[in-house]
């Protein structure tokens, strides 16, 4: 929805979607996941690029070439990308995609992140309360 300015050309405004996750600044570039289809952070997402094999190789440093298809490392977001058939759209990409690499990705991303929630609680990595002293 735009208005127009004082020279009569179209100006843009942006409305965020609802259940948009904005994780960090204003500054940072946003890209959509193509599995969720929900906006955020480039530092949210995992970068999943076309290998020469028909393989999906993840960009975990965001530089490797070509196009890339942006992922919330969660297995939910894979599983409706790879539903959906997301990876082929997104990279253009025709033949099928072996997705395995992505797979394993994220569940190591997913295994590593639940067991550092488990020393938040306020307990020491020995369940000992921590001081405050």
């Amino acid at each position: 929805m735009g208005g127009t300015d004082r020279a009569g050309l179209r100006t843009r405004t942006s409305h965020a979607k609802a259940g948009t996750r904005h994780t960090s600044s204003l500054t940072e570039p946003l890209r959509t996941c193509v599995g969720c289809r929900v906006t955020d952070s480039r530092s949210a997402l995992l970068r999943v690029v076309a290998g020469g094999h028909g393989d999906l190789v993840p960009d975990l440093r965001r530089c490797l070439p070509g196009r890339g298809a942006w992922l919330h490392p969660t297995g939910e977001c894979f599983d409706l990308a790879v539903r959906r058939r997301a990876f082929g759209r997104a990279l253009r990409v025709s033949a099928p995609l072996d997705t395995s690499a992505v797979a394993e990705q994220i569940a190591a991303h997913e295994q590593t992140s639940v067991s550092n929630q488990g020393t938040e609680s306020g307990f020491d990595a020995d369940e000992h309360p921590m001081s405050t002293q």
